[in-house]
């Protein structure tokens, strides 16, 4: 069944920088074409320090209707991919019962006990690549969510965090947690998915005009 979803927000946290002062020698004057235009760490007064916040992905994984609608119809491709499995291995399972009572009922010539026993091995090729193929296409199917929610949680995640001032946001989420502790002041989930749902919702209606 579908496994769980991970959002993956680590890409966000790759920039963290720690400087350290305390008896640091002189070093050249970073070239001005270096550092971007807003650099935190252009200012006389030193680095400015970054405002983190995060989110658990646990609960967006739960709560935001895109993962929801989207797991739900994964589901039902799961379901019918395994059926189509399931009718197709049945078919070719009576077949090769039938071919192996037929081979054990008689002694056969060489050349027919040949033509069973290639015809064997080609019903088990069949079975294995209907098998893969279906794996194969609900499989792209899910990576297809995956990528469209991450763009939609990073896409929303520009326009939060200039509103709130906030410099990198973090998943934490057990089984992938980057942080040990979260204190609650810095947790925006919960307005992070309501914002979303907001805008899926949004989407939603403008999708049926």
């Amino acid at each position: 069944m579908i496994q769980k979803i991970f959002i993956g927000l680590n890409v966000l946290l790759l920039g963290a920088v720690i400087y350290l002062f305390v008896n640091r020698p002189t070093a050249p004057e970073m070239p001005a074409a270096a550092l971007p235009e807003n650099s935190a760490f252009s200012s006389a007064e030193g680095p400015k320090a970054p405002i983190m916040a995060y989110i658990n992905g646990d609960s967006l994984n739960a709560r935001y209707k895109f993962i929801a609608e989207r797991t739900k119809s994964l589901e039902q491709k799961y379901r019918a991919a395994d059926e189509r499995v399931r009718k197709e291995m049945q078919k070719r399972q009576v077949e090769a019962q039938e071919l192996m009572q037929y081979a054990q009922s008689k002694q056969l010539p060489d050349d027919e006990a040949r033509v069973i026993e290639e015809r064997m091995a080609r019903l088990q090729m069949e079975m294995e690549d209907i098998q893969a193929k279906e794996s194969e296409g609900v499989m792209k199917k899910e990576s297809e969510m995956q990528k469209e929610l991450l763009e939609k949680v990073q896409e929303f995640l520009k326009s939060y965090t200039k509103e709130k001032g906030i410099d990198y946001v973090v998943n934490y989420q057990e089984g992938t947690q980057f942080i040990l502790y979260g204190n609650n002041a810095y947790d925006i989930t919960t307005d992070v998915i309501n914002r979303l749902n907001v805008i899926y919702d949004e989407e939603k209606k403008n999708e049926k005009k």
